[in-house]
């Protein structure tokens, strides 16, 4: 095997691990409100239940959860997207400013944390994969799709 592939093969593995660890943490949220769900749901109920997700743990202090979840992943826009997420807190109503995103983000753009300053191009890179919404100018939401940041295109 050629010494050039070792990367790429690595890189891919790894995102077939993300993606495993994904779907493995979304069916355990399943089991768990199969469990604890009477035999009806009502359409209200349904609509909590898409919310909830517990592979990622947001109870994490900043520096520790971009450390933990940005390592592996390439580029900014996807970097961006988690940011907004853990200011957010996976909730796709919370409303963040672009001001308080790029202020978190100035704060951990060191080689280990997110490795790179921040650009306004990001967000709309974002938005154009559909992780992201903006309804008003600087103002953005979360799109229930945010999670695919963790897959590989």
């Amino acid at each position: 095997m050629p010494k050039g592939n070792k990367p790429s093969i690595r890189e891919e593995l790894d995102g077939k691990l993300r993606q495993m660890q994904l779907l493995v943490g979304a069916s355990i949220d399943l089991v768990g409100q199969l469990r604890d769900a009477p035999q009806k749901q009502s359409a209200k109920s349904s609509k909590q239940v898409r919310g909830s997700n517990t592979s990622i743990h947001f109870d994490m202090n900043e520096r520790a959860f971009v450390k933990g979840y940005a390592t592996n992943l390439s580029g900014g826009h996807r970097k961006f997207v988690l940011v907004l997420a853990f200011l957010a807190k996976g909730d796709t109503s919370k409303q963040v400013s672009l001001n308080e995103i790029q202020r978190l983000w100035n704060r951990m753009k060191s080689k280990t944390l997110l490795g790179m300053k921040f650009n306004r191009f990001f967000p709309t890179t974002a938005k154009e994969h559909g992780w992201v919404q903006s309804q008003k100018r600087g103002v953005y939401t979360l799109d229930r799709s945010w999670k695919n940041i963790f897959v590989d295109d």
